[in-house]
């Protein structure tokens, strides 16, 4: 048996996703989150389980921490590296910006944007020459690994990663690809215990 129909606004707003999220996880319009929402139609028993499933799929995700989902191997730079180090390593492995650390600590970030603002055309600087810590910006957000997902889900829609710390070290890093990862990773895991119930 399902539950009341009212429910899945005050759950949806309480996993902090909008009717066209809800929507697409679930496989339906957003007008039909939105009519069903605001008591205009009864949608299928289909459809309201689908629904329902998504809520309790999303749920679940938002129980993990930021320990279950960050990678562990973060690439930095230290600030007294020269900015061509930092160039190679974000070539190498297809960043847009490094952690700068000292002592486990992270100190600023390094990004393609800055080194492009700053060694621009015409620019006479060598980044061969030039310290990272000359140029590096304000650190990226730093979570404790116990940060459950829902907020580094949101922390993500204005931020390109997080630091992961323990007791002030760096131990990770996330990015939304993560995120997203330990999503499909979870339905993936759905499906499968479905198919082991029927």
């Amino acid at each position: 048996m399902l539950p009341e129909l009212s429910e899945i606004k005050k759950v949806r707003k309480r996993l902090g996703l909008n009717q066209t999220q809800l929507a697409a996880l679930a496989g339906v319009s957003q007008s039909l989150i939105a009519k069903t929402e605001s008591g205009k139609i009864i949608p299928s028993y289909e459809k309201a389980k689908r629904i329902f499933n998504s809520l309790e799929l999303l749920g679940n995700r938002k129980t993990a921490k930021a320990k279950d989902i960050m990678t562990r191997s973060v690439k930095f730079v230290s600030e007294n590296d020269p900015v061509s180090k930092a160039i190679r390593i974000m070539e190498k492995n297809g960043f847009s910006q490094l952690a700068v650390i000292k002592n486990q600590r992270s100190v600023g970030t390094i990004s393609e944007h800055i080194i492009i603002t700053v060694f621009g055309k015409g620019c006479s600087k060598d980044p061969k020459k030039t310290l990272v810590k000359e140029i590096m910006e304000d650190s990226m957000p730093v979570v404790s690994e116990e940060t459950p997902a829902s907020l580094l889900s949101s922390m993500l829609e204005f931020e390109p990663a997080l630091l992961i710390a323990k007791k002030g070290r760096i131990v990770g890093i996330i990015t939304k690809s993560n995120l997203l990862e330990a999503l499909m990773e979870s339905k993936g895991k759905d499906r499968i215990a479905q198919k082991n119930s029927t």
